[in-house]
């Protein structure tokens, strides 16, 4: 029941609703009984300025 990992062909929506940040994502080639699995990678903070740093 698992596949490989590979990219989507199309790219997911990203829009702002009051304050929440919604992403949806749709495809219209679709095999049958595919299944799909979105990974979510966050990006790490910058590393804050050395100005930044001398001041806390």
């Amino acid at each position: 029941m698992t596949a490989e990992a590979s990219p989507l062909r199309t790219a997911p929506v990203r829009r702002d609703e009051t304050g929440t940040r919604v992403f949806s994502w749709t495809t219209s080639t679709r095999a049958l009984h595919a299944r799909y699995r979105l990974e979510w990678r966050f990006r790490a903070r910058p590393e804050p300025k050395a100005t930044d740093r001398e001041l806390t």
